[in-house]
């Protein structure tokens, strides 16, 4: 008989989770901002796409250890 392997708790999985949510969320919006300043637009639509893109990425990644979880 194989020894089953130790599963993490999940207040531990949860609580990585929220560091992932935090440098998607930063990375994004700082991805908008720089292609904002790189073009020169004056509005806030770079970021404004940029940040919905990584909500839905930070959706798919709660989904994802939810399921592991």
């Amino acid at each position: 008989m194989t020894p089953m392997k130790k599963q993490p708790k999940n207040w531990l999985v949860f609580s990585g989770l929220a560091f992932q949510i935090g440098i998607v969320m930063y990375l994004t919006v700082f991805l908008g901002g720089w292609i904002q300043e790189k073009w020169e637009i004056t509005y806030n639509w770079p970021t404004l796409v940029t940040s919905s893109i990584g909500l839905i990425l930070v959706l798919l990644v709660i989904i994802k250890q939810g399921n592991r979880g």
